[in-house]
């Protein structure tokens, strides 16, 4: 039978790229309060503070200093807002940044009760606060400071009750993770520290502390009574209970259906291919020449669990789910280095030791200069989700993979079964620059969320969790892998397994295309062909289900054309992307355009409500002047509003729209790079260039002939040439 013909992704849509001119601005802001209202509200609240800072001993005030909150009006919350000239003039650090809630005391028409806001952690002296206290006072004070003072709500003292978030159930109640705000370089705040803990009778990990930008994480173990005496250390910026390392779900299915007698492949695969790595229990060596094991140092012999978890993982992503029409597994194009990071003892650090050695082996191949450029990690720990903080494993991970050379997958968890708050995402598939895979109940055409699947929303950015959903198994369907060890096909279940499914996918086409595409594209690509239907919600399936053949990815019908933008953006310098819409389609022709952004982004670990540093400004025109509302309505929405969006700093924005082909006339994109650093706005030059990716797909029912008209009207646009390999979805 004749293959059924197809498009193939045009895969140089940058050739579209060109610059554009500044919008223009989005009008006057409105102000709550005047600077007599202001100095009436925040006078006694600066005298209140200063006053609390000459009180506190000093072993729990390092540098003399105390931490204060101060919060925002929620009509100010965007970078440009942010109070930065009369914090410095009074001498205040800012040690972060957080969501909150609060009822203003005065606010726009419509807007009643708790709003979403910003709440900015300051660390100053009691001469610091005072000093800030006469600048409100001063009648010669300038415009801008003015205004910048009555952006704030209100000033508070950083009480201890407020950094407290202790799990009443966990196994190790004298232990707790302490989160500080100092860095490697704050040895006086840091020695102040264990010096204290030691007081109270505590003593601090061996393990000692870990560090990101603004942040230094610890174990402490300490008498439960004395943790509220620890939380008084100004520096603390919150205080956890010990995370647990997730247990497996236990599916309870069998298989259902006949498996032919399976062996691994014969063939021996080179190191040619992409370099691919799995961070879990270890394999035993039992994948011939398509795995290579690397146990961390110091490591006990794996546990029948653990090796098996590992062994199940890794075959999900060397073979897919079996298909029991078949007779051979396929030999996948690539192979596998599996980093045996378990067993841990069962100490309250083992989540954190687990961590560590994730990390060390990604930084040290980055430093190598040889990073992986696909990676999966299918556990994680136990933990609560937090919106107004960050955990170590999502901290630490997403500053290693903030450079975007590694596209890796992270299982999301299997807590989507309980109640509330308590079914949602698990560390780290709530970071921004790892790609976050939830689980299907099905392979099949009618699918949903797995009850297991973790679900979100996650934090903004970040709003969209899971990212996408990949088969994972169900109690109707459970996944067939292949196991070695078993020497046969075994029924598995889990988010662990449609995590390592989906990266599968994205070193399919990654091989498909050869390695054309950066990782960032490819996780851009699976977006944008996910399949997300009515009835469907968001804070389930994320942004849809993707396919498993890559095949599907790389190709399409023939009414539609797939095109694939790597561009680099640069802040001043607003760039367009023209949409290839052709013109002269058939009257009545309605064009559906899908549109996918990717990048990774620097993270500040310490301004969880600012979390990334950079992100895309995008608006859609389906003509010179006429607004598509594709990524929602109106240029300069408020900042609060765009999170609520999930828009702006986030490293994903994907939608769709359907619209008459007759009001297209040359369609573009309007992109523009934001930064930030610390929540302030940053000087252009100060920036770097930041890469990203944008997918566009267009489809127009019945123009079979689409890809013709497109290449005709936008002739420099090539399609990608598809490498001839023995195909990855299991078919031979």
């Amino acid at each position: 039978m004749a293959a059924t013909p197809r498009n193939t992704l045009i895969a140089n849509g940058q050739a579209l790229i060109g610059d554009l001119a500044w919008p223009t601005n989005g009008g006057p802001k409105w102000h709550p309060y005047d600077i007599a209202q202001t100095r009436e509200a925040l006078r006694p609240q600066l005298a209140a503070v200063a006053r609390a800072a000459r009180v506190v001993p000093p072993e729990y005030s390092p540098r003399g200093e105390i931490t204060a909150r101060l919060m925002l009006h929620p009509t100010f919350l965007a970078k440009s807002h942010f109070p930065a000239h009369i914090l410095r003039d009074a001498g205040l650090t800012v040690l972060g940044s957080r969501a909150t809630q609060v009822t203003p005391r005065v606010s726009q028409r419509g807007k009643q009760g708790p709003q979403d806001t910003a709440e900015i952690l300051v660390a100053g002296t009691p001469e610091g606060f005072e000093a800030m206290d006469r600048q409100l006072d001063d009648p010669a004070i300038g415009k801008g400071r003015q205004e910048e003072f009555t952006h704030i709500e209100s000033v508070l003292a950083y009480a201890c009750e407020n950094k407290l978030r202790l799990d009443p159930e966990t196994p190790w109640p004298d232990f707790v993770h302490v989160t500080l705000h100092a860095g490697e370089h704050d040895g006086d705040i840091l020695t102040a520290f264990q010096t204290l803990a030691l007081q109270l009778g505590g003593e601090i990990s061996a393990r000692g502390f870990r560090f990101v930008p603004g942040l230094a994480f610890v174990a402490v173990q300490l008498p439960a009574a004395r943790v509220p005496e620890l939380a008084r250390f100004e520096r603390v910026r919150l205080l956890r209970s010990m995370p647990r390392l997730r247990e497996e779900l236990d599916l309870s299915a069998a298989m259902t259906r006949k498996f032919p007698a399976l062996g691994l492949p014969a063939s021996r695969l080179t190191a040619a291919g992409p370099r691919v790595a799995v961070f879990d229990g270890g394999t035993q060596n039992a994948f011939g020449a398509h795995v290579v094991e690397l146990a961390a140092s110091g490591l006990p012999p794996a546990t029948v669990a653990d090796l098996a978890h590992g062994v199940n993982v890794t075959s999900a992503l060397l073979f897919g789910p079996v298909d029991p029409s078949h007779t051979a597994l396929p030999a996948p194009p690539w192979m596998v280095e599996h980093h045996r990071v378990l067993p841990t003892n069962d100490s309250p650090e083992q989540a954190l030791d687990v961590l560590d050695r994730i990390v060390t082996a990604l930084r040290i191949a980055r430093t190598a200069d040889r990073p992986y450029r696909f990676a999966n990690i299918s556990l994680g720990p136990v933990a609560t989700f937090f919106d107004d903080d960050i955990h170590e494993w999502t901290s630490r991970l997403d500053t290693e993979l903030a450079d975007g050379r590694t596209l890796c997958t992270a299982a999301v968890g299997n807590n989507g079964a309980l109640v509330g708050e308590l079914g949602r995402i698990q560390p780290p598939g709530d970071a921004v620059n790892l790609f976050a895979i939830g689980a299907a109940d099905t392979r099949h055409p009618k699918w949903n969320r797995a009850p297991y699947s973790a679900i979100g929303p996650g934090r903004s950015p970040g709003f969209v969790k899971p990212d996408v959903l990949a088969f994972g198994g169900s109690h109707a369907e459970p996944m067939p892998v292949y196991s070695p060890l078993a020497g046969g096909v075994v029924a598995v279940g889990g988010t662990s397994f449609a995590s390592p499914l989906a990266l599968r996918t994205a070193v399919g086409v990654d091989v498909l295309s050869q390695s054309r595409f950066d990782p960032i594209t490819l996780q851009a690509l699976l977006i944008n062909a996910a399949e997300y239907r009515r009835g469907h919600k968001r804070t389930d399936v994320g942004w849809g289900r993707i396919p498993l053949d890559p095949d599907a990815i790389v190709h399409t019908p023939l009414d539609v054309v797939r095109v694939v933008y790597q561009g680099i953006t640069h802040p001043g310098h607003p760039q367009k992307a023209v949409i290839p819409v052709p013109h002269g389609l058939p009257a009545g022709t309605r064009v559906r355009i899908g549109a996918t952004f990717c990048y990774r982004a620097p993270v500040d670990s310490a301004h969880a409500i600012n979390y990334t540093r950079a992100g895309l400004w995008v608006r859609c025109y389906k003509a010179p002047g006429q607004s598509l509302p594709l990524f929602g309505s109106g240029m300069y929405k408020s900042e609060e509003e765009l999170r609520r969006d999930a828009m702006r700093w986030d490293t994903v924005l994907n939608n769709a729209c359907t619209v008459d082909a007759a009001e297209l006339d040359a369609p573009y994109f309007h992109i523009n790079y934001q930064v930030r650093d610390e929540s302030e706005a940053v000087r252009w030059e100060d920036a770097v260039p930041m890469p990203y990716a944008l997918i566009v797909t267009l489809q127009a029912p019945g123009v079979v002939d689409l890809m013709a008209r497109v290449q005709a009207e936008f002739p420099v646009l090539q399609t990608l040439p598809v490498e001839v390999l023995v195909p990855v979805d299991g078919r031979r």
